[in-house]
């Protein structure tokens, strides 16, 4: 009895392993702030999973993609193993959207490439982008991304001020 108990405490502990931590982000549009619950996917293999065998997903839910530590030079995605359709958003590192692949397909093996890196990409239910009217320059705020002016984005060049004198 001792044996199998620390077996399925094994079990246990190795299934929580790679659980997907949840979070609220919301997306800033021209026409109203829009909250979502999503997952973070920060790990290789929840990277690499997905939403790949889920047979739905909650309204105003989704998957939030974080690629800030993904060495590559491209941002690809596919529906390998994907039964939903979704929209995907590619945001820059500050959270700005600006890329949009709306209705992506199920099951496709196609790439979806962004036209540069992104930072991270949102995965929500297909149609949301046009629910909401999401459009690119739209803001997803969570504390992922750097907020644009704020003290903790990238600094501004710094511009010599000292007046001229003669």
């Amino acid at each position: 009895m001792n044996k199998l108990l620390k077996i399925f405490a094994i079990v246990l502990l190795v299934s929580s392993c790679d659980r997907m931590e949840k979070s609220e982000i919301i997306i800033e549009t021209q026409n109203g702030v829009f909250p979502y619950t999503v997952e973070i996917a920060s790990t290789d293999k929840q990277l690499e999973t997905g939403l790949m065998n889920r047979s739905s997903l909650a309204p105003e839910t989704g998957m939030l993609f974080d690629l800030s530590n993904v060495p590559n030079k491209v941002t690809a995605m596919w529906m390998k193993d994907t039964k939903l359709s979704l929209d995907m958003l590619f945001l820059t590192k500050e959270g700005v959207i600006y890329w949009i692949k709306e209705n992506a397909k199920p099951y496709s093996e196609e790439y979806i490439i962004a036209p540069f890196p992104a930072a991270a990409v949102l995965e929500i239910n297909a149609g949301d982008v046009a629910k909401h009217n999401i459009s690119v320059g739209d803001h997803i705020k969570h504390d992922l991304f750097k907020p644009v002016g704020s003290l903790h984005a990238d600094p501004a060049p710094v511009v010599n001020q000292t007046p001229i004198t003669k």
